[in-house]
């Protein structure tokens, strides 16, 4: 029934705890895809060690893609490999809830693994874009759109765009809570929480953190209203985001 799909590039540093948790769930997913990108670390061989299956990732984009098409579940579960949350009944408590909104996308609140300000902050604006998801798509069927860390849908949902579309490879979860809500799905806010790491923060002095920052909101804005993105404005994005 449950399909969980977490796509991996060099994640030995953090995949590990998060299947370790999934295993002591209560309930069990039918299967743990690994959407991996070539990976030069431990990544594959702890995947296997807790017999998941792999397949050929890429960008995040193509791993959730590739993950979602390769996936035999009703329900979707796609997860970053830093993710952690608590309680033996996590799952079951997410699945229970959306059980009885089968024709939505799903997401939970986030909250810091760390007392990182910055972390914090991200968690704050990744929560604050929720509320707002929530009321645009009550009132115009649309959303700004939400984070890859933790997307959960059923099958029928994902089938209606069939991949995560993306912008020169970017914000492909934007683009697929978007599209999905495009096609009729309802956006929801599960009432539970999931921490996440700082590790999109690395190597971000607060220039870096408060640029990346603006060109994101500019971009998902821009987007959102069908403009044209500018091709610099996603090259100072990336560099930005990998903190050159």
């Amino acid at each position: 029934m449950l399909s969980i799909i977490i796509p991996t590039y060099n994640e030995e540093k953090y995949l590990s705890r998060l299947l370790q948790l999934i295993k002591k769930q209560t309930l069990q997913p039918d299967e743990i895809i690994i959407a991996d990108n070539h990976s030069t670390d431990k990544t594959v061989s702890i995947a296997k060690k807790f017999d998941c299956i792999i397949i050929k990732g890429g960008t995040p984009a193509q791993g959730r893609t590739a993950g979602g098409k390769a996936a035999t579940g009703n329900i979707l579960l796609f997860l970053d490999a830093d993710v952690v949350f608590k309680g033996i009944n996590f799952l079951k408590r997410i699945i229970n809830d959306y059980k009885n909104n089968q024709n939505s996308v799903a997401t939970v609140w986030f909250v810091s693994q760390e007392k990182n300000f910055f972390n914090k902050l991200l968690c704050l604006i990744a929560n604050l874009t929720k509320k707002i998801n929530l009321f645009i798509a009550k009132k115009w069927k649309t959303v700004l759109g939400d984070y890859g860390i933790f997307i959960l849908c059923h099958r029928s949902v994902f089938k209606t765009v069939g991949r995560f579309p993306s912008l020169k490879g970017y914000h492909e979860d934007t683009f697929f809570f978007r599209e999905v809500v495009k096609k009729g799905a309802r956006y929801i806010v599960l009432p539970e929480k999931i921490y996440i790491s700082g590790r999109r923060l690395k190597n971000k002095n607060f220039f870096r953190l408060l640029t990346w920052g603006t060109l994101c909101l500019l971009i998902i804005v821009i987007s959102f209203f069908k403009l044209r993105v500018n091709r610099d404005m996603l090259r100072w994005y990336e560099e930005m985001r990998k903190g050159r």
